[in-house]
């Protein structure tokens, strides 16, 4: 039997860490959100916050440094 399931977006963990000169960012740290199909969200915060690396993340354009990211049930990490 197939497991059918309302989330599309879950993230435990995600983390993002860029390197730069030997300078650790910790953009974002710990991500864990669930997001239901059908619901809308929006992302607020201060400048600086995560908030465009969130989204990079969430649209594939960029990947976590750590964490685990499902996209529609599948683990985006082996998506092709």
């Amino acid at each position: 039997m197939v497991e059918t399931s309302d989330t599309l977006i879950k993230m435990e963990g995600v983390k993002k860490v860029f390197l730069t000169d030997e300078v650790e960012t910790h953009a974002l740290e710990e991500i864990h959100l669930e997001i239901k199909k059908g619901t809308y969200i929006s992302i607020a915060g201060p400048s600086g916050c995560g908030k465009s690396t969130l989204l990079s993340i969430l649209g594939l354009l960029d990947s976590p440094s750590d964490g685990n990211y499902w996209l529609n049930g599948q683990p985006v990490a082996k998506l092709t």
